[in-house]
């Protein structure tokens, strides 16, 4: 087992044991629920929600400096190796939801982007998942609404940046 730097001291802190076990519940009931109710609207044979991970990293478009989206950064994105997330794009765009394209500045790059029945399933998924998190938080305060939407926004870009040992 590797050890991260520093984690000796974090290891001591229950807080992190309850982050990482709520992260874990929300990942689950999130996907559970939001994905099955977009079922309920779209016969399995019509729409393969596994894919919706990819739709979401596509539409989060292209990292600064970088000029559009490719199948290594879906990778990255989800968290699968570069053959897997091929395979996954692939069945997208079969599926009509993204579409290759040429770069601009390079024909050589194939870069990826969202069909409209993409955009479109992208949007529902997103106002499932809003649904579901609106319902959950919904006798908040709104400054506490406001407060989690801070703080777990930080925490997620903070995230980002850490090495994962």
């Amino acid at each position: 087992m590797r050890i991260c730097s520093g984690s000796l001291m974090a290891m001591n802190d229950p807080s992190l044991a309850l982050i990482e076990h709520a992260l874990g519940r929300l990942r689950r009931n999130q996907t559970r629920r939001s994905l099955g109710k977009i079922a309920e609207q779209h016969p399995p044979a019509q729409v393969d929600l596994s894919l919706i991970p990819v739709l979401y990293a596509v539409e989060e478009g292209a990292e600064a400096g970088t000029e559009g989206v490719t199948v290594g950064l879906v990778a990255e994105r989800i968290g699968l190796d570069p053959s897997r997330a091929s395979r996954m794009v692939g069945s997208a765009i079969q599926a009509g939801y993204v579409e290759r394209v040429a770069s601009q500045t390079d024909g050589r790059r194939i870069q990826l982007r969202l069909t409209d029945a993409g955009a479109k399933l992208a949007e529902e998924a997103h106002k499932f998942r809003q649904a579901f998190l609106g319902q959950a938080i919904a006798h908040w305060s709104e400054h506490d609404r406001t407060e989690l939407a801070r703080l777990f926004s930080r925490f997620t870009e903070d995230l980002s940046k850490t090495d994962p040992c």
